[in-house]
């Protein structure tokens, strides 16, 4: 592939760094961890949030993949109305195997020198290759011709994203310029009953996806819920854990 169509290589030589969830949005962080600004959570130099079928493999085969995240691990058998909300699905039990887990943030994290990014390619339909020094890969490959596959962005940077799909074209990878938001540009959620499919994600704490983002405070009690680029949380559900209600992201 053409290296000027390839958005990726800038990630050549930077680790994956942090590993985490925004219900089942896959949240990638590369480079040096460094504290988000607002004093909560953490980022990297890169990040990259996926929506779409995604693997991880290994020398050895595949290590987990986003289908695991639905299948129970134990010990035991799968309790009632369990959620992988509730931990235990296969994925976690994947990635704790080769992560650190860090409570605090939610996130699993790599501090050695691990899981380097050796190579990067980037299809003409959306497809990602990311080679991964000691044998591994993720591998991310977009199912929908509309829905919002993946979104590619330096956190905190005045930078573009880089989204796929442009549901304009249907096929195209385009740059999308995000509006840098203030520090203080907030938005109140809206309450509703309950999410119509699927789980809800769970907060506070905030769940923390990007720097200098838009802060979404629940619209009964007020608590920061998340902080996030506009749009990257679009149609997601966020309950409350402060005054149990369920508040929906309309932008």
């Amino acid at each position: 592939m053409n290296k000027r169509n390839n958005a990726f290589i800038v990630l050549i030589g930077l680790r994956l760094s942090i590993v985490r969830r925004a219900a089942d949005m896959l949240v990638l962080h590369f480079g040096e961890i460094r504290p988000h600004p607002s004093g909560e959570g953490t980022i990297g130099s890169h990040a990259l949030h996926v929506q779409c079928p995604w693997r991880l493999d290994g020398p050895n085969g595949t290590v987990t993949g986003c289908d695991d995240l639905w299948d129970y691990a134990g010990p035991g058998e799968s309790p009632p109305n369990w959620s992988y909300e509730d931990g235990l699905s296969l994925q976690d039990q994947r990635l704790r195997a080769l992560f650190e887990r860090d409570e605090r943030t939610r996130s699993w994290v790599n501090v050695s020198n691990r899981f380097a990014v050796t190579a990067a390619e980037q299809s003409p339909r959306g497809d990602i290759r990311l080679e991964l020094s000691g044998g591994y890969a993720m591998l991310i490959f977009p199912a929908s011709c509309r829905r919002e596959a993946w979104r590619f962005f330096a956190p905190g940077s005045d930078d573009e994203h880089l989204i796929f799909p442009d549901t304009t074209t249907d096929v195209a990878v385009t740059r999308r310029k995000v509006p840098r938001l203030s520090e203080d540009w907030e938005c109140r959620l809206r309450v509703i009953d309950g999410p119509k499919t699927g789980s809800a994600m769970q907060a506070p704490p905030p769940l923390i996806l990007t720097a200098n983002g838009m802060r979404y405070r629940c619209g009964r009690c007020g608590v920061i819920l998340a902080i996030a680029e506009a749009g990257a949380l679009k149609d997601f559900v966020i309950h409350c854990r402060q005054c149990d209600h369920y508040n929906e992201v309309g932008l």
